[in-house]
């Protein structure tokens, strides 16, 4: 089967296979993203916040938690409705909750913000995975998935480096307000880039 037998939305020309392995790098991103970006954020938050440094661990281990339980939801259900709606869904929820973050009175509503956050990133950094195999074969299907991981991998280190400069400009709310807009970016190149992979004839019904 051929590249362009496999998507049902269009044929995959030279420049849109050139331009995949980046986006759905940038999608697979967003979870380190998550984790890494709020840390130079954690002093100012905590005085405004009024809580210690040892509750604002719970920042980091809410979204960890709840991206855990469901990580193992993303992957059928995106085999039930299709690779496209998940991640763009996923994605709207994420920037939703993270404008919760931003707009957060307490850490209590914080860790609410934080948690949605985590339910919504796998869809992004599981599924787009997942398009990658669907998508290609063979060799092209390593290169794309190593091109891939070379991007993932630099997050953890980028990250930081990010939410240290988005403090020196800003209060610690725009770490998060950067994650909305970085989310809303990722929906306009996944509506507009993004092939779906998963057309309605091989789908199958989710049975949790």
């Amino acid at each position: 089967m051929t590249v362009g037998e496999r998507t049902d939305a269009r044929v995959l020309t030279p420049r849109l296979v050139a331009l995949i392995p980046l986006v759905l790098a940038l999608l697979s991103m967003i979870g380190p993203f998550s984790i890494d970006t709020p840390f130079p954020a954690f002093a100012s938050m905590g005085a405004e916040l009024s809580v210690t440094a040892g509750e604002l661990q719970l920042v980091v281990t809410s979204y960890l938690l709840a991206f855990a339980a469901m990580s193992i939801f993303h992957g059928p259900l995106s085999d039930a409705v299709g690779r496209k709606p998940v991640i763009v869904w996923s994605l709207v929820v994420y920037a939703v909750a993270s404008v919760g973050c931003a707009f957060a009175p307490s850490l209590e509503w914080l860790l609410v913000g934080r948690v949605a956050q985590g339910l919504a990133a796998g869809g992004s950094t599981i599924v787009s995975r997942t398009v990658i195999r669907d998508l290609f074969d063979g060799p092209q299907a390593q290169r794309m998935m190593s091109q891939v991981a070379v991007i993932f991998g630099v997050a953890p280190a980028v990250a930081p480096i990010v939410g240290g400069l988005l403090i020196q400009v800003g209060p610690w709310e725009s770490v998060f307000w950067f994650m909305a807009a970085l989310a809303v970016a990722l929906v306009v190149l996944t509506v507009t880039l993004l092939p779906e992979s998963h057309p309605p004839e091989r789908r199958v019904p989710l049975r949790v």
